[in-house]
């Protein structure tokens, strides 16, 4: 049996395989050079995320595991970008129009030396990259791009890179990415109601334990532990209902 840390971090493999081009190429050439400016700002890339919500605040991933604080209120579901297009349009009145893009990312860390996923593509980005915004705080990399055919050649690349080398999703690294938004919201309930089931799973087993305990202790005394022995089968019967309706 998987454990929950193996649960929490699984993914579906991927179906939709590229970017959804005539959506990007329709946002980017919709955007007219104005007077005023014209800006389009899209998410490309997403990864599953659920956040185990607590009444100080909320952890991702998995829940807490620090005494009495491990007890979560629930858990929300939600799917994180990762890649995002900034492209921006003004019309001068003197001065050549101003037309540029930016390809920006924040890509997931690591869970460990052997999540390889993405490596080459940090590294073709790293290649590319072509202009730093630079603050007192950090400092972002990016990608600068002046018309949807030089956004596409890059896109094209990114997407082959993700194809060949972002493939683990056996190895349940949290840095499997997704083209699509809606598949990375129905990966997040995926991986929320695995969770659920093998909790369930874990409780029964936990419950199961206490009932065989509590039978002994009653065949070995003139103590009446109906209540307790019916009030445990009850408690067992519910977490199997729950389990039941979690897989359908």
């Amino acid at each position: 049996m998987k454990d929950i840390t193996q649960f929490i971090l699984e993914f579906k493999s991927r179906r939709t395989k590229g970017f959804n081009y005539s959506e990007i190429k329709k946002a980017i050439q919709g955007c007219k050079p104005s007077f005023f400016g014209k800006n389009v700002f899209l998410d490309i890339l997403w990864r599953p995320e659920i956040y185990f919500n607590y009444s100080n605040g909320r952890a991702y991933g998995k829940p807490r595991n620090n005494g009495e604080d491990k007890n979560y209120d629930g858990i929300s579901l939600s799917e994180s970008p990762v890649m995002f297009i900034d492209f921006y349009a003004e019309k001068k009145l003197f001065k050549e129009n101003t037309i540029v893009g930016y390809i920006t990312w924040i890509l997931p860390s690591k869970i460990n030396d052997d999540d390889t996923n993405c490596d080459e593509l940090e590294k073709f980005l790293k290649e590319k990259t072509n202009d730093v915004i630079k603050d007192r705080e950090y400092s972002q990399e990016r990608i600068k791009f002046e018309s949807y055919e030089e956004l596409e050649k890059y896109l094209k690349e990114i997407e082959k890179i993700i194809n060949e080398h972002n493939t683990k999703c056996e190895k349940n690294e949290p840095t499997y990415l997704y083209f699509d938004k809606t598949e990375a919201s129905l990966n997040a309930q995926f991986k929320k109601n695995q969770y659920e089931i093998l909790s369930c799973e874990e409780e029964i087993v936990k419950l199961s334990k206490q009932l065989e305990d509590v039978k002994k202790a009653a065949s070995a005394s003139d103590t009446d532990m109906t209540t307790l022995i019916d009030s445990i089968n009850d408690q067992i019967k519910m977490i199997k209902d729950k389990k039941e309706n979690l897989k359908n």
